[in-house]
């Protein structure tokens, strides 16, 4: 399962690249309950960072979630200039016993300078990067893909 909150749309490119890998839709947690979460053993969860957190549509769908143990999560997303939002999504997915197996980010253009810098990020790398970030996370949590996607 792939979930992701995205203000920008820059983090909602990553979820799209890693969800076409994984072979499911991407869920954009703003507005949406964290549910269907029942016999789920990989999680990607994905964010950008707004004032060096994730956004509180992220934090709010987290911290709603039921116990996650035996659950391995993925962490994704994109940042202005660290990605400091992975802090706090660690703390509440583990505090709800779920195992953190790997993190992938990379910038993303930032609209607060109406898209001066770091134009045309995440770019065709970036998303090439974030679905070899899938296959690893799926072979990691001892997942076979069927069809290798590039």
């Amino acid at each position: 399962m792939v979930v992701y909150a995205s203000l920008t749309g820059n983090t909602r490119k990553l979820a799209r690249a890693i969800a076409e890998v994984l072979g499911v839709e991407p869920q954009d947690v703003r507005g949406a309950a964290p549910e269907g979460l029942e016999g789920i053993h990989l999680l990607f969860v994905g964010d950008g960072v707004y004032a060096l957190r994730p956004s509180k549509a992220m934090v709010g769908y987290l911290r709603a979630l039921p116990p996650l143990r035996g659950v391995k999560v993925a962490l994704f997303g994109t940042y202005g200039s660290l990605p400091t939002q992975f802090r706090l999504m660690r703390r509440i997915l583990e505090e709800k016993g779920a195992e953190i197996i790997g993190e992938f980010a990379c910038p993303g253009r930032d609209k607060v300078t109406l898209g001066l810098l770091r134009h045309g990020r995440p770019s065709e790398k970036d998303l090439a990067a974030a679905r070899a970030f899938a296959r690893e996370m799926a072979r990691k949590a001892g997942y076979a893909l069927l069809k290798s996607s590039s």
